[in-house]
Formats: C-alpha cells, structure tokens, sequence
C-alpha cells in the first residue's frame, strides 16, 4: 500500500523556473486576453456581466498557470508536476479541507455581518444579475468552486510559496505569499476584503504544508467559493 501523505517536505522551486512559470502566465494571459478582445470588442467591457468577464479571465488564468508550470516543470525539472506535490490527498484530508473551509467562511460572514463591512453587499451587488437566472447560478458555482480555484492554488501554493521557502523561512514564506495573494481581493467598495485573503491564503499554505498534498488547498479554495455563492444566493 502507498503510505498517505505527510507534512510536506521542502519541493522547492528555483528562481529560473519561478521566473519561467510567471513570465509565461502572464504573457498566455495577455496574448489571450487581447485575442478575445480582438474577437469580441466588448467581452471586457463594463455593461458586460461581472460572470462572463470572471469566466473569460479565469479561463485565461488557467491556461496560462498550467501550460507555462506544465511546460517549465515537466522539461526544466526531474519531478514534473511532482514538485509541488500535485498528488491526491486521503479522505481524511479532504474531510480536513472542506471543514476548514466551513469554518473560514462562517468566521468570516461572522465578522462581516458583526462590523458591518460590506464584503457580502458587494459581492451581492457585483453578481447580482447571475444570481437570479439558474444559468447565472450554475456558473457562478462552477467559476468560482472549480475554475478559479485551480490556478490560484498551483501558482501561489504550489509556485510562490515553494519558491519564497527556499530564500526564507517557512514562516515568512507563508506571511509573504498569503500578502501578495491577499492583495488580488482588493476591492475599493470594501478594502477588508486584503485581510480576508491573507487570512484564507495563510491558513490554504498551512493545508498545504501539512496534508503534503496541493489538492487539499485547491479543495477548501473551492468550498469557500461554493459556501459564497450559496450565501449570496440564498443568504
């Protein structure tokens, strides 16, 4: 039998290939976009619904991440996808995921419905249109609790995190990486939503570290999007 996974050991990336993989997401999601922008003028465009700008870039998004992390890992590297531990987790771990997941969430809506912080009103606000059709809805599900999550957790997790760990500290790997992904949630409508990526992005590296498996960070990134939807929706 194959042992479950455990604490994972340091898999670290090099600054070639940490470079390679950025470089390359960016250029596929710049090339991409413009593509589609060639195709569709207004496919970016304000009056556009919040869900198909989200769809369109998070698409984007993972074509980018998995095709330049694929390529750099798989040609640059003995492990391949190995080397961010890419590896199906026990279903311990998965019960783990989805629980810290639920609670995340909970504290989170929590304090938001405590200190009145807006966060909900507007998310509300942004995908209020996809909320009240059953398309809108199923999208929104399937965006934000299975298409987003992936590239999130393979670039800041599974890259980034790995990446700063072999020039710092465990600790200080965790703190910097959850900052920088804190700072994509930025929203002028409710600026507490950088804490709440912080938050989130540092206990999904803990998930990380400790089931030895990126699969249960990409998990629990899942189940909090689903939990949000399903509160926007029927909250």
């Amino acid at each position: 039998m194959t042992p479950p996974p455990g604490p994972a050991a340091p898999r670290l990336i090099t600054i070639r290939s940490f470079i390679g993989i950025t470089l390359m997401t960016v250029l596929i999601f710049v090339v991409g976009g413009i593509v589609l922008v060639k195709l569709d003028p207004t496919i970016f465009a304000p009056e556009r619904a919040v869900l198909d700008k989200l769809l369109w870039a998070a698409l984007l998004a993972n074509v980018g991440v998995l095709a330049s992390t694929g390529y750099v890992l798989g040609t640059r590297t003995v492990q391949g996808w190995g080397l961010i531990r890419l590896e199906p987790p026990s279903p311990r771990w998965v019960l783990i995921a989805l629980a810290t997941a639920a609670a995340l969430f909970f504290a989170g809506e929590r304090l938001d419905a405590l200190f009145e912080f807006g966060v909900l009103d507007s998310a509300r606000t942004n995908y209020g249109p996809s909320l009240k059709t059953q398309i809108g809805l199923i999208g929104l599900f399937v965006v934000l609790g299975v298409v987003v999550p992936i590239p999130l957790e393979i670039y800041f997790r599974g890259v980034l995190f790995n990446f700063l760990r072999g020039l710092i500290t465990e600790e200080a790997a965790i703190g910097l990486s959850s900052i920088l992904y804190g700072l994509l949630f930025f929203n002028p409508a409710a600026p507490i939503n950088i804490a709440y990526g912080i938050a989130h992005g540092a206990v999904l590296c803990l998930l990380y570290v400790r089931s030895g498996t990126l699969w249960t960070a990409i998990v629990a990134n899942g189940a909090l999007g689903a939990l949000t939807v399903a509160k926007l929706a029927w909250g």
